[in-house]
């Protein structure tokens, strides 16, 4: 993915798109907040270089970026001066990562008590496996865990050991995956069908709390019979347990159903706009509390292009609820 500011060799400056970067410099350097800067460019419908609405954390990395003050970099390092036409002076990059880097403008840690938005179950491993003892594959289906690479750059891979013993063989870098995660499902939110099937399951669920002990009290009931039944040898030890599983996995859908309600309820707004706004800064946790109103899985296949620098979006399988 190329620079913003540059064209797709890295080498010439693309002049509209600097003007926008040493303006946003300019006004950072005289106070203005990141927050603020991200909702300007937004409303003037300013886009990354992937054709995608600003965040505070893309623009962050593109101002932190040596190549806008003409200097080459080697495995994050600075190793001297590039042979491209500097946006900025390198005393300008030096203020920008000066104030970036300032302790006082970090969010408290609590915030974001997780660092990954699609840990705890969006991901599955879609790499395909043989049947055993059959000419079919199958997908491996193991979630994906967190794990960085030895650069330190975030990652979601499939593990071969503890604890989903997978088939190790799926790794997908998180920054590029969760900002198109992010593109997406914010699209599909603000879509009028989508708001208007939310909007429905709200007023369908809106007594759902009102009903759950008594449906929880019925699933317990349905318990004690099937245990009594039981006592009585009236049914076998496979049917007690096979009924324990049904009235497991209603419980557990009964407790999703009352943290569906809980979601739709807590819905920040229904305009695409609204909701960008609302995603620049907000907590991760509400974030993935978002993502959850739409979003079931991604199975991430195996690479098409092998080596591509961007994010292949041709091996992901979307799951949308």
């Amino acid at each position: 993915m190329r620079c913003y500011g540059y064209d797709e060799t890295g080498r010439t400056v693309i002049p509209a798109e600097a003007a926008v970067i040493r303006e946003v410099v300019k006004r950072v350097l005289a106070g203005e907040s990141m927050r603020s800067a991200v909702a300007d460019l937004r409303a003037r419908g300013v886009e990354t270089s992937a054709g995608r609405p600003w965040t505070q954390q893309s623009l962050s990395r593109l101002l932190r970026n040596p190549r806008l003050a003409g200097l080459k970099t080697y495995r994050g390092d600075v190793v001297g001066k590039g042979q491209w036409e500097a946006i900025i002076d390198r005393e300008t990059h030096k203020q920008l990562l000066k104030l970036l880097d300032d302790p006082a403008r970090k969010q408290p840690a609590a915030t974001n008590v997780r660092k990954y938005l699609l840990s705890g179950g969006f991901l599955a491993c879609g790499y395909p496996l043989p049947d055993d003892g059959g000419p079919g594959v199958h997908d491996c289906g193991k979630p994906l865990y967190t794990q960085p690479s030895n650069s330190g750059k975030r990652g979601y891979v499939c593990r071969s050991g503890s604890p989903s013993y997978g088939c190790g063989r799926i790794r997908i870098a998180a920054e590029a995956l969760e900002e198109e995660v992010t593109v997406r499902a914010l699209a599909r939110l603000g879509s009028p069908k989508v708001r208007g099937r939310l909007e429905a399951a709200i007023g369908a669920v809106g007594n759902t709390a009102e009903h759950v002990e008594a449906a929880m009290k019925a699933l317990e009931e349905r318990l004690t019979e099937a245990g009594q039944e039981y006592a009585k040898r009236q049914i076998s030890m496979v049917t007690l347990k096979a009924i324990e599983a049904e009235v497991g996995q209603e419980k557990k859908a009964v407790r999703e159903r009352v943290a569906q309600a809980e979601r739709l309820r807590g819905l920040p707004a229904t305009t695409p706009e609204a909701l960008a706004e609302w995603w620049i800064d907000a907590p991760l946790e509400r974030r993935r509390e978002l993502l959850a109103l739409v979003l079931e899985r991604i199975v991430v296949k195996p690479a098409t292009r092998p080596g591509m620098a961007r994010l292949d979006v041709d091996r992901l399988e979307f799951v949308w609820k």
